[in-house]
Order: structure tokens, then C-alpha cells, then sequence
């Protein structure tokens, strides 16, 4: 499963704010708890040793209690409590005793405070300091067991309630880190986002690169991404330079074998004329679909207005011979944008304009638009046209309607290649001027969308 590097990251976020966030309580509560328990402690010694200093023996040899100043060892089940026993007598009871009196062990050692916690007879846990001391002189001579409890029901309850806020404060917290976290991340990840609308804005800008203007963590990958551009350009280039060395290495001698064709079909073998002519078709083609695919397989996703390539081509062609009377008709969009670069859609338009000058009568439409479906451009022509059963046949390779027209029938299969190599289709139709209508279609939901 694949998880994206924003999730990974809250997701290590939200574990270890989890985790920090649960330490943070355990902690809490037990210094909370330590904390309460040393009060109640220093209570209790307070109480026990102001016990002691209000216990008296008399000449007759029994002991006094005068009451804590503290109201509440004098109200019943008020949860402080104290007990004085004099050797193995009964217990003197605070007055806020109900149940019996509290089973305490006595400590060892005379002077030394024991704290524990007991149950008393009610079953409520209680709190106890307790100590020894002897009063008197001889053979009165005594030892006083004292004892002082305070209700452990009330440090319990306040550690409760410590534990419940501060977990409710502590969820609050991590809440608030989590959204914290949220904003590190998407913040941390933005050079990245930078980098992901760079690249698409590259992927349709001929010899574009990326900025600099990144973190330093993210530079060496922006400069290997520019790096890689640069040796994917001169690769391109170099291509570029192959494909017209051997297109122009073998014009000379095509040519020449087009003339050894007509020769011998002239001589009358007209058999060996056209399998020579065959063969002179067979290599041609495979030289034009090599080099088509040489750029395509070396092409980015690029795009180019087709209006001023259009214009120019229209000027080129109308320089020709025999050309002066075709009126051409051009309706176009400002910009028109295709997915190619200049020299292919240049070389897909010139086919596509040259056949129409060479089937046309008088008139060359050449019509585009875009909408939310699809950006096209058509080429009409006002010449014969091909028949609905011929349009496939005309699409493969070296097919040629009339054999009196110059070419090798080439120029729609390579388009047609082309077209399709860039996400673009390329169909035939009956143009509303009588001849052949060529419709260049790229679907509005092609990788190139940025056009």
C-alpha cells in the first residue's frame, strides 16, 4: 500500500503526539498523586503532634485529651479522626467516631511517625500517623500509642478530578498539535508542489527549467531535474541532426531510383517498373516512420500555436506553381494551441496543407475551435474527394488514390502517426466545399491539458 508522503508524516505526527501526549499524563498524575500525598502527610503530622501536646496525665495516673482546635475531629463521620490508647487499655475516640476503633499496629521504635493507610470498620480507607511516646515518671511512667486519620476519600476524588481535566486539557492539546502538524507538513511540503507545477509548466515549454529558488534540503534534486532536461534536450538535438543526415543521405538516391523507374516502365517493362517502384515506396516509408518516431519517442508533452505555422505555410505554398488560384480560407482562434513543438506540427501541417493544394479545385478551408470537449483543427479542399470506403485504405502506409499525382502516398499515414504519438486523432470526412475534409482532434481530457 502505498501511502502519500503528507499522510506518512501526520501519521508519524499523530503517533508520537499520541505517545508524548500519554507520557504527559501518566507523569502528570503520579506527581500529582506524590504531590497530595506528601499535603496529606504533613497534615497528619501536624494533627498528631498537636494530639500529643494536648495529652496530659494526671496525678491519678490517667491521661486527658483536650480537643483539637479543628471542629471537624469534634462532627461525626466528618472523615478526621483521632485515637489515644494508653498500654493495652481501650482507645480514647475522637468524637467524630462512629464504628469501632481503628486496628493499628504499633510501631517499634517510641518517637518515630508511621504512616499507613487502613480501612475502618465502615469500610472507608483512611489515612494514619501514628507514634508512640511515654508520659510520667517511675512507676507512673506510660506509653501513650497516638493515632491521627484523615479520610482518603477527598485526596482520591481530587486526584480523579486531576486525571479527568488533564486529560481532557491534554486532548485538547493534542488536537491543537495534530492542526499544528497539519500546517508544518503542508508548509514543509510546499517546495515540492513547487517542483510538481514547474515540472508540468516544463513539460509544455520548450528548453524550460526549473527555478532555483528552493530550500537547500530540495536543491540537488531540482539540479539533477535540470540536469536530466539538458541531457534529454541534447539528446533530442542530436536525434533531430541523425534523422536530417540520413533523410538528406538518402534524397540523392531515392531520386535517382524514381528516375531508373521511370525509365524502365518507359522501356515498356512496366512489371519491373512497379516492383521497383515498390520497393522505392517500402524504403521511403520505412525512412519517414523512423525518423517520426525518433522525435516522438524523444518528444515532452509540448505545445505550439497553430496560427502563425498555418500563415507561413500558406504563404510557402502559394508560391508554387499552378497555386495562384486557390483562395484560401483560414478561420481561426488566437491563439490556437496543439500539443507539438513548431518543427513537428509544422511538418503535420505541411502534409496536411500540401495534399489540399495538390487534390484542391479552387478553395482551402482551414477551420479550428476549442471547447470544454476537445480543441480541433480541420483542413478542407474543394477537390474530388475520396469515397467513404477508401478513407482507411488512404490512412496506410504509400496507399495512392491517383497514380498520375506526384508523391508516395505517404504524407496522411505519416500524420496520422504523428497525431497519435502527441494524444491527437486524425480522421477523414466529406468537406461541406465538395472534397476530402482532415480533422486533427485532441480530447480535452489529454495529458496535455495544460493547453
Amino acid at each position: 500500500m502505498k501511502l502519500s508522503l503528507s499522510l506518512r508524516l501526520l501519521l508519524a505526527a499523530a503517533m508520537t503526539t499520541a505517545i508524548a501526549l500519554v507520557a504527559t499524563a501518566i507523569v502528570f498524575n503520579f506527581l500529582f498523586r506524590l504531590y497530595f500525598e506528601d499535603r496529606a502527610r504533613d497534615e497528619l503530622e501536624t494533627y498528631l503532634i498537636q494530639l500529643s501536646g494536648n495529652v496530659s496525665a494526671t496525678a491519678e495516673g490517667t491521661i486527658e485529651v483536650t480537643p483539637i482546635p479543628d471542629p471537624r475531629f469534634n462532627q461525626v463521620l466528618s472523615g478526621y479522626y483521632w485515637q489515644v490508647q494508653i498500654d493495652d487499655a481501650e482507645p480514647l475516640l475522637s468524637p467524630s467516631f462512629w464504628a469501632a476503633p481503628l486496628e493499628l499496629a504499633r510501631p517499634q521504635t517510641a518517637g518515630l511517625i508511621t504512616f499507613i493507610d487502613v480501612t475502618t470498620g465502615s469500610g472507608d480507607a483512611v489515612a494514619v500517623a501514628s507514634w508512640i511516646i511515654t508520659m510520667g515518671d517511675g512507676d507512673t511512667r506510660k506509653e501513650v500509642f497516638l493515632a491521627v486519620a484523615i479520610d482518603r476519600a477527598d485526596l482520591d476524588m481530587s486526584v480523579s478530578r486531576f486525571t479527568t481535566n488533564s486529560v481532557f486539557w491534554l486532548g485538547i492539546l493534542g488536537l491543537f498539535l495534530m492542526i499544528a502538524s497539519w500546517f508544518q507538513v503542508r508548509l514543509g511540503l510546499k517546495p515540492l508542489q513547487k517542483i510538481q507545477s514547474e515540472i508540468a509548466h516544463v513539460s509544455h515549454t520548450p528548453n524550460g527549467r526549473l527555478s532555483s529558488d528552493y530550500p537547500s534540503e530540495v536543491l540537488p534534486l531540482v539540479e539533477e531535474v535540470n540536469q536530466l532536461l539538458n541531457v534529454n534536450a541534447e539528446a533530442l538535438e542530436r536525434a533531430r541532426s541523425r534523422a536530417g543526415d540520413l533523410a538528406h543521405g538518402l534524397k540523392t538516391p531515392l531520386t535517382i531510383m524514381h528516375g531508373i523507374e521511370r525509365k524502365v516502365r518507359r522501356s515498356g517493362q512496366d512489371k519491373l517498373a512497379d516492383d521497383l517502384m515498390t520497393e522505392v515506396t517500402s524504403i521511403q516509408h520505412i525512412v519517414e516512420r523512423e525518423l517520426a518516431s525518433t522525435r516522438d519517442s524523444q518528444q515532452a508533452l509540448l505545445k505550439c500555436d497553430a496560427g502563425p505555422i498555418i500563415d507561413r505555410l500558406r504563404k510557402a505554398l502559394g508560391r508554387q506553381p499552378g497555386t495562384e488560384h486557390i483562395q484560401w480560407q483560414i478561420d481561426l482562434p488566437r491563439p490556437l494551441y496543439l500539443p507539438f513543438d513548431e518543427y513537428d506540427l509544422t511538418e503535420l501541417l505541411g502534409n496536411l496543407l500540401d495534399n489540399a493544394v495538390k487534390w484542391s479545385g479552387s478553395r482551402i478551408a482551414v477551420r479550428g475551435g476549442q471547447d470544454q470537449m476537445q480543441v480541433y483543427l480541420s483542413v478542407e479542399d474543394d477537390g474530388p474527394g475520396i469515397p467513404k470506403e477508401e478513407r482507411d485504405a488512404v490512412l496506410a502506409r504509400g496507399t495512392r488514390l491517383d497514380p498520375d499525382q506526384p508523391g508516395t502516398g505517404l504524407g496522411l499515414s505519416i500524420a496520422q502517426r504523428m497525431a497519435e504519438a502527441h494524444g491527437c486523432a486524425l480522421s477523414l470526412d466529406q468537406s461541406d466545399l465538395g472534397g476530402v475534409k482532415v480533422c486533427l482532434i485532441r480530447p480535452s481530457d489529454a495529458p496535455s491539458d495544460g493547453i
